[in-house]
């Protein structure tokens, strides 16, 4: 059996599309580890499955009765729904479960250990920095930079380029933080990092 092009696109639509959306929309909850594309691939088909096991009855409902074909309109939104509306409402669900993380603090209570979600201490902290913070970067150099770390700044989440962009600068002169005029912010270099220390108001 030979399968043409048109059964290869519906195949990718109803395995990978389903799952691809569950994943990008829980991924914009908080920061992910970095996967292979295998792995990837893996995770599309699984939440994939998940979905169409959600789903299930109604699909077979409108596979082993006379309904798709009195109502293929119905049908045709039906489809709709489990292959593109179902997976955004998982994504978010999964999402806000894992920020706040539910299971992780269910099995803390049952005794058990389990790794967290968020791959590395920078994209905890950055992530969970809700409203403002003052922080001092200590550069490689010997240098420091202080300032404003609010809701226009900006932490990269790629391991592969940790930059980082303070919207408002102060400059430090004998211990003392002084405000710059007419500051626009401060963009460091993740290469350039020594350390940071987060400052309370």
């Amino acid at each position: 059996m030979t399968i043409n092009g048109t059964e290869t696109l519906f195949l990718t639509l109803a395995f990978i599309v389903p799952g691809f959306i569950w994943h990008y929309v829980q991924s914009a909850f908080m920061p992910r580890k970095t996967e292979t594309t295998q792995l990837l691939l893996l995770q599309f088909l699984t939440f994939s499955c998940f979905n169409y096991a959600l789903w299930s009855w109604l699909i077979y409902m409108s596979l082993v009765t006379e309904y798709a074909s009195k109502h293929p309109a119905t049908v045709s939104f039906m489809w709709v729904v489990i292959i593109l509306a179902s997976p955004v409402m998982m994504g978010i669900l999964t999402g806000w479960l894992r920020q706040k993380q539910v299971v992780r603090n269910i099995l803390s209570k049952m005794g058990l250990a389990s790794l967290h979600p968020i791959p590395t201490a920078w994209d905890y902290k950055f992530h969970n920095t809700r409203s403002y913070v003052w922080i001092q970067i200590a550069l490689k150099d010997g240098g420091k930079i202080a300032g404003l770390y609010g809701s226009e700044s900006f932490s990269s989440s790629s391991p592969n380029e940790r930059d980082l962009y303070i919207q408002k600068a102060v400059r430090i002169e004998n211990g003392k933080w002084k405000k710059i005029d007419r500051s626009d912010g401060v963009l460091v270099k993740g290469d350039q990092i020594k350390y940071i220390e987060f400052i309370k108001d």
